[in-house]
């Protein structure tokens, strides 16, 4: 399809009807763009012949057009069918030929985008008059102004690369609903909309707001609010990241900072300049330094599951009885490294087992999990101790072969139950509060590549595979810092 040139585009705007003048006066207030739709001749029009013959053996032929559209075309043929006249870039929907008389001729009439039309007319006299009606078939969008390599896409296919004109003319589109989209690597998008256009239309933007603009992307903790100079300008998503666009002419150095509630700020300047960047952002959690013990008296230091906690009273004492798949969690606690100090009785009930979480995040979705299997237990082999990854609320998963427990275990008897963390290892110990044995269970070292998302966290109980459990006499000591 042939594409407009700037001088065809502003005769498109004069030769627009009065109306539609008029009408869109509001509308380019409001907006960068006008719907100019090709203007319909009047059947009541007066016609004026503007060319006298020349000679008494010629007449004047003219074809009208309908619709008027700048820039149609003409041909006529004699009754042979050779080309004899051809006029181009007709505007006014009007042309006109000195022939020879008592001839009859062929004419065709076309114009980019619509179906071109062909009459045949009388033996011409001293005038003839012939009117075709081409048929618009599509729509167009004229843009202008738009910076070199844009991309110009219609209902987000990609239908023309802004060259060193800055312009681009997009035809051969279908009527009906569209959407607009422009965009660049230094400059932000553009979007428009239409509900309806329709065959014939041409869209013509006067201005499109575009400013050179850094695209930025964050990845990092969901919820974190992130600004540039202390400005905020968009907060992380459920999935991670978040797009900002920045407004920046040229490059320049500007503070990005990061907060989260319960994190420490991350802050840190960044060379900012237009185009495309990602920054990975990394917030480590305030860190509780004081220890915590509970008695369970209450339960009033923990985030309990919405169900399968309760106080059970054994005597004038109380303690936890967990059961259920749902992770239990200290409130408001994030630890790093913790003392081999650290422990908590445990009662295996139903002789099934019992199972705790290590450096669990505050939404209880990514942890360790350690299960201690139970002489009862049916789906673990009986006195082993297993170690499990779970990672953004998926099933466990196990990441080592189990440790042997050396001690004999019942359903009567309560034990001891030793934990140290340094850094990525975390190493047991057991001890049987009937007999004073104790044996350790084991040292965990994580060596998977998720191991940096679990520098920090809570402490936690829940079921594995349907085991009942006691806790008692909970004491957490976190190391301090070197």
């Amino acid at each position: 399809m042939k594409a407009f040139n700037s001088r065809t585009t502003i005769r498109l705007i004069v030769v627009s009807s009065i109306c539609l003048i008029f009408c869109s006066v509001s509308a380019f207030a409001q907006r960068e763009y006008t719907v100019v739709k090709p203007r319909e001749r009047s059947d009541s029009e007066r016609l004026t012949i503007r060319t006298k013959a020349s000679q008494a053996t010629k007449g004047v032929l003219v074809v009208l057009l309908q619709p008027i559209v700048p820039g149609q075309i003409v041909v006529v043929k004699d009754s042979t069918g050779k080309v004899i006249n051809r006029q181009e870039g007709i505007n006014d929907g009007q042309a006109e030929f000195q022939l020879q008389r008592s001839k009859t001729y062929q004419v065709e009439a076309s114009y980019p985008g619509y179906i071109s039309a062909a009459g045949k007319s009388k033996a011409l006299k001293a005038n003839e008059v012939i009117r075709l009606t081409l048929v618009p078939q599509f729509v167009r969008f004229n843009l202008s102004g738009l910076p070199v390599g844009a991309q110009v896409s219609v209902n987000e296919k990609v239908l023309a690369t802004v060259g060193q004109n800055g312009a681009a003319s997009i035809g051969e589109i279908a009527p009906g609903k569209h959407s607009l989209r422009i965009s660049h690597p230094e400059y932000n998008d553009f979007t428009d909309n239409f509900e309806k256009l329709d065959a014939g239309d041409e869209v013509n933007y006067s201005r499109i707001p575009l400013t050179r603009v850094a695209k930025l992307t964050f990845q990092g903790p969901a919820g974190a609010t992130v600004m540039i100079d202390g400005e905020v300008k968009g907060k992380i998503q459920a999935d991670g990241s978040v797009r900002v666009d920045y407004a920046i002419e040229r490059a320049a150095e500007r503070t990005v900072s990061v907060e989260l509630l319960g994190y420490q700020t991350w802050t840190k300047p960044e060379l900012l300049s237009p185009g495309p960047k990602t920054i990975s952002v990394k917030l480590d959690p305030i860190v509780t330094s004081a220890g915590v013990s509970d008695g369970f008296d209450s339960l009033s230091q923990w985030k309990t599951p919405s169900a399968g906690w309760e106080l059970a009273t054994d005597g004038r004492n109380k303690k936890l009885r967990v059961k259920g798949p749902e992770l239990g969690l200290l409130k408001d606690r994030v630890y790093r490294d913790i003392q081999k100090e650290s422990n908590f009785i445990i009662w295996l009930e139903d002789g099934k087992g019992a199972t705790w979480a290590v450096k669990a995040d505050k939404d209880a979705r990514s942890y360790y999990l350690f299960h201690l299997a139970g002489p009862k237990s049916t789906t673990h082999t009986p006195k082993k101790f297993y170690t499990y990854v779970v990672r953004d609320g998926a099933a466990p998963v196990e990441e080592s072969t189990p440790f042997p427990v050396l001690i004999e275990l019942d359903m009567k008897s309560s034990y001891l139950i030793n934990i140290e963390v340094s850094g990525d290892k975390i190493l047991h110990w057991i001890t049987s509060n009937e007999t004073g044995e104790r044996v350790e269970l084991g040292a965990w070292t994580d060596t998977t590549t998720t191991k940096d998302r679990f520098l920090y966290g809570t402490f936690g109980f829940r079921s594995l595979v349907g085991e009942v459990f006691a806790v008692d006499d909970f004491n957490l000591e976190p190391k301090k810092p070197q």
